[in-house]
């Protein structure tokens, strides 16, 4: 059976990446596990805040977890010490998911998060004046463990989005910058536009409120605060990122593609610029919502001559899998790009080369479901150069007699009938 593989690619030219650069100014997946005491400093670094308590707070399932059995208490996880800069610009996530709740105990806002300056670091809600923007997260009556989002302006009122349930990604993206003509990457990738003093909202891919007047305009962005204090439920907030959408990125993206082959997914990259970067990391999710490590390269750190990059998955999900690249910078920054994505079947036949430029004595052949195959490497001139082929299950590498000079060749395989001819550098 012919399969069709769809390939997801997106390149950016360096003025399109300066525009939507990100500096990292908070960052905590609570996957080291611990207490909530754990997580809290008077002197947080950018991982760390001021207070976090109430409601029996635990660190659960890679968040924290807050549980309200009946309808008095309040829990808050706050940030009182200011981001550096402050931000003129501010894109959050954070995934959120009731596990349980009452659905006769719903409230307007079980949570409501907060973004603005002057808080403090214990469970008081702030005053309209010190907060920039904020939105609420009910408990929905449509059932237990569901949950809606609501805008909050000035004087009460606002409109509410429909129900979610499970473990969503939340994200809220609001622009301080005093300019309108101002763009951040959608989880879904593409460029939206964000007038001055709004914002959007977004559960998983979906944009459910656009261009929302903040609460205080000209408000500076410096704190944040998560407080619960209405319904009955268990709540459980995690992998919060909190970062700039305008700036310079200190590494200049040229592309960033997933191919797949067989059952694995070849991942390139390339950079013409990089500035103090230590590492790349890949990632890769089903839904755009939750994201888990494939590996890492090492980064080149200081340099203007053009890179290239490649890592392997060798077990991504059967069907779409989406992959992002994140790069981190020596003081720990980190920096993410929009992501790519391959969709993946694993009975289609697959010859090819990786890597390639490739090496003088060495070369590996990815031999996905061909039988029988006749493997040989041809000069310039069509002549064949002496080597051995090992074969093992899905590929193989072709070892040359002698070191191979620099130079074009072609690697030539037959099987059930068909030639198939790669061309091959070695440099």
């Amino acid at each position: 059976m012919k399969h069709v593989y769809l390939i997801g690619a997106l390149i950016w030219s360096l003025t399109l990446l300066a525009a939507n650069a990100q500096t990292t100014y908070f960052q905590q997946d609570f996957s080291a596990g611990g207490t909530p005491a754990t997580y809290v400093s008077a002197s947080p670094d950018i991982t760390q805040v001021n207070g976090l308590a109430g409601l029996s707070a635990t660190i659960t399932n890679n968040a924290v977890q807050f549980s309200r059995p009946t309808d008095s208490g309040t829990g808050y996880i706050s940030r009182s010490t200011d981001f550096a800069g402050p931000p003129t610009s501010l894109h959050v996530q954070f995934s959120f998911e009731v596990t349980s709740s009452d659905v006769s105990v719903t409230g307007t806002s079980a949570v409501i998060f907060y973004v603005g300056s002057g808080f403090n670091s214990g469970p008081q809600n702030p005053p309209n004046a010190d907060v920039y923007a904020r939105i609420g997260l009910a408990l929905s009556p449509a059932g237990s463990g569901q949950f809606q989002v609501r805008t909050i302006p000035s004087g009460g009122g606002g409109s509410t989005s429909s129900s979610f349930s499970g473990r969503q990604t939340i994200t809220f993206a609001m622009n301080n910058s005093g300019f309108d003509n101002f763009n951040y990457v959608s989880p879904t990738g593409s460029l939206e536009p964000l007038p001055n003093d709004t914002y959007d909202v977004w559960v998983g891919t979906s944009k459910i409120f656009n261009d929302q007047p903040v609460l205080t305009p000209g408000q500076s962005i410096s704190n944040f605060k998560f407080r619960l204090a209405d319904g009955v439920g268990v709540m459980q907030i995690g992998n919060l990122l909190m970062r700039d959408i305008s700036g310079s990125l200190p590494v200049s993206l040229l592309s960033f593609t997933a191919k797949p082959e067989g059952d694995r997914v070849q991942l390139a990259w390339s950079t013409t610029s990089e500035r103090d970067a230590d590492r790349f990391v890949i990632e890769r999710s089903a839904d755009l919502s939750e994201f888990s490590r494939v590996g890492e390269v090492a980064a080149k750190g200081t340099t203007d001559v053009r890179q290239f990059y490649g890592l392997t998955d060798m077990q991504p999900l059967r069907g779409i899998n989406y992959y992002r690249l994140k790069q981190i910078d020596y003081d720990g920054t980190a920096h993410m790009f929009k992501p790519v994505f391959a969709i993946i079947e694993t009975d289609q036949s697959v010859i090819s080369v990786y890597p390639n430029p490739v090496d003088t004595e060495r070369i590996h052949v990815r031999l996905w479901n061909v039988d029988e195959a006749s493997v040989r490497l041809l000069n310039q001139a069509g002549q064949p150069i002496n080597s051995k082929l090992e074969r093992r299950s899905g590929e193989a590498d072709l070892l040359l007699d002698h070191p191979l000079p620099t130079g074009l060749y072609w690697l030539e395989v037959q099987t059930n009938g068909q030639k198939q001819t790669t061309k091959l550098l070695v440099r």
